[in-house]
């Protein structure tokens, strides 16, 4: 059942910004990160905001199902992976959630400051994840899921370039600079390997 929850929310977790943002003029999904959604302007920031607290926590609590699962037949790679998820979902999604960023990148302060932190700790974080799912997986024999893990990481890692080239001067202009879709690529490369984890669990329990 709880399995149930997690995959809700990592799917609503995909959907919520487009919803968040129907109130909110001239924000742009292709330009601008999700993080500006919690922004003060945003109608709904504060909805954002809390979802963003609820999610953070839910994903560490998955965290530590996932170290529990493959504990006994990969310790040390279920603790690093548990250390990535954990570490996302409380320094990515729960600082962001209580610290939200101001609308326009230069107008900083204190909040915006820890914020900026915390994302970029936890959003390196989610980058490798998948990855040591994939590394266990093939550990273990899960040849399938691991493949389908690598290659949902490999894409990760591919838009996590163009995200960064987003910010370069030079790639103004360009299809790198739409740092909203590369940002919204990344957390869906990084959140399908656990969702076919979900899934693929769910339904061997339903087996049993």
């Amino acid at each position: 059942m709880f399995l149930m929850i997690i995959l809700c929310v990592m799917i609503i977790d995909l959907l919520i910004p487009f919803a968040i943002a129907l109130p909110y003029k001239g924000y742009s999904h292709l330009k601008t990160v999700m993080s500006v959604l919690g922004c003060k302007e945003s109608p709904l920031g504060w909805v954002y905001n809390v979802w963003m607290i609820i999610s953070g926590c839910t994903i560490a609590i998955f965290s530590y199902i996932l170290y529990n699962y493959y504990y006994n037949e990969q310790a040390g790679l279920s603790f690093l992976l548990f250390i990535l998820l954990f570490t996302y979902g409380i320094g990515d999604e729960v600082i962001s959630g209580i610290f939200p960023l101001n609308e326009k990148k230069d107008d900083k302060n204190l909040s915006t400051k820890i914020h900026g932190f915390g994302s970029v700790i936890g959003f390196i974080a989610l980058l490798f994840a998948p990855l040591i799912l994939a590394i266990i997986q093939f550990e273990i024999n899960m040849w399938c899921l691991g493949l389908y893990s690598l290659v949902f990481f490999l894409l990760g890692l591919i838009s996590f370039v163009f995200f960064v080239l987003s910010d370069k001067p030079k790639f103004q202009n360009t299809i790198f600079a739409l740092e909203g879709l590369w940002q919204r690529l990344i957390c869906f490369f990084m959140y399908c390997p656990f969702i076919i984890w979900i899934i693929v669990e769910y339904e061997l329990i339903n087996l049993l």
